[in-house]
């Protein structure tokens, strides 16, 4: 009578080859993922965690003492004696003042940025423009925050030098302004003003 003998060739059982095949397959999707992963910054969200949300460049705080932006209104000088954009003649211009300026931390060094949206009526009768545009600050320096320009709806990509308007138009503006370094000012904050002038 045959023994049956122990060295006979060892087949895995169907169950351990399955298992087998799923660890293989969880190791390499593991892999797969964490490969993508590094590329994309961890999806997108490591710049999530960091302070503005921005890997741009460091350096120091523009703002320090959070000082607020409190208000921002028009000043429209005429060449005439009429009053076609009653909006801009001393008008508050910002509907969220007072407002914190963000921290742009993409250029070095940082600075504080603000952007105001408002809309802009004529009450003229014929077309005219309006141009010129300043920005002055209160307190010791009149000149802390620089504008950078004034945008149309709705793309607001392209700073304007003039913006042209027709009998009862009404266009929405924003103004970009900025500051490299706001000092203390106690709880009093800043107000700015908007200069233009008008034909």
């Amino acid at each position: 009578m045959a023994v049956p003998s122990r060295t006979a060739a060892y087949r895995p059982r169907p169950r351990r080859r399955s298992r087998l095949l799923l660890w293989i397959v969880v190791v390499c999707v593991v892999a797969i993922v964490a490969e993508i992963g590094v590329v994309t910054n961890f999806f997108g969200l490591e710049g999530a965690f960091k302070k503005g949300g921005s890997s741009g460049s460091s350096g120091p705080n523009p703002n320090p003492y959070g000082e607020l932006v409190t208000s921002v209104v028009g000043s429209i000088v005429y060449s005439g004696g009429t009053d076609p954009f009653p909006s801009l003649a001393g008008s508050e211009l910002c509907a969220g003042c007072p407002v914190l300026p963000k921290e742009n931390s993409n250029v070095s060094p940082p600075v504080a940025e603000l952007w105001v949206y408002f809309n802009v009526t004529f009450t003229g009768s014929i077309y005219t423009t309006i141009s010129n545009f300043t920005l002055t600050t209160s307190g010791s320096n009149s000149s802390l925050f620089v504008l950078l320009g004034v945008y149309l709806y709705p793309q607001y990509s392209e700073a304007a030098t003039t913006v042209g308007f027709t009998p009862g138009q009404t266009m929405g503006l924003g103004i970009h302004a900025m500051a490299s370094s706001i000092p203390n000012d106690g709880s009093t904050g800043y107000a700015l003003t908007l200069h233009l002038t008008s034909p």
